[in-house]
């Protein structure tokens, strides 16, 4: 996918509300929530993660993680295009609780003159769910099995209307969350919680596409990717 220019359609779910609004997947489709096997059986957050029951890519259709892949996000605020967000998949793997973690790094220049640079360490299972394992960031740093920190879901194999879990549970930082809260065939739209409230969106066979602040106000829109 790197270098491709976006697709109409997640272009258009943008722009219909998916991401913005709150009345839906406008013109795509509202499913009713159904039975599967979802989360199911899970247990979330994990302390220890079991190697055996991992395997070593991230190719999870809705949150694909493919090492060398680049994917761009212009920030807007008040209507105006303010800075831009650089999401890396990194080459090679980091060692986390006997997983081969993928490490994901974003680079994030608001416009202001400052720029964060955040890293994010998933794993996928054999059933295809991809966990938050550890990450990295100027304010703090952290591993799964490690000083209490318990990993938790990033994606389910089987996204489900309705479903929730939590994301992760450090000691120190705010215990985070997610809520599908909107879905379609092509995509799914959680609400997260982790000390600020955002609202993302994932298109199938793509990954993220774009992420509102709803504290802040501002948005990202993937352009690039």
């Amino acid at each position: 996918m790197s270098g491709a220019v976006r697709r109409p359609l997640a272009v258009a779910a943008l722009a219909t509300g998916l991401l913005l609004g709150t009345s839906g997947c406008a013109g795509i489709g509202q499913p009713e929530p159904y039975e599967s096997l979802g989360i199911n059986g899970l247990v979330i957050p994990t302390p220890t993660p079991a190697p055996a029951d991992f395997v070593d890519d991230v190719d999870n259709p809705w949150l694909p993680l493919e090492p060398g892949t680049r994917m761009t996000y212009d920030l807007t605020e008040d209507g105006r295009t303010t800075g831009r967000m650089v999401v890396d998949v990194l080459d090679g793997t980091v060692p986390v609780a006997g997983l081969a973690a993928t490490a994901v790094e974003t680079t994030t220049d608001p416009g202001d003159g400052t720029t964060t640079v955040e890293t994010h360490l998933y794993a996928q299972d054999e059933a295809g769910n991809v966990w938050l394992v550890g990450a990295d960031s100027a304010a703090s740093s952290w591993r799964a099995a490690e000083d209490g920190a318990e990993a938790g879901l990033a994606m389910p194999a089987d996204p489900r209307l309705g479903d929730g879990w939590l994301s992760y549970d450090v000691p120190g930082l705010p215990r985070a969350s997610a809520t599908i809260e909107d879905q379609s065939s092509e995509m799914v739209q959680l609400l997260d919680e982790a000390g600020t409230t955002t609202r993302t969106v994932y298109e199938k066979g793509v990954g993220l596409v774009g992420l509102e602040d709803l504290d802040a106000g501002w948005t990202a829109e993937l352009v690039e990717g």
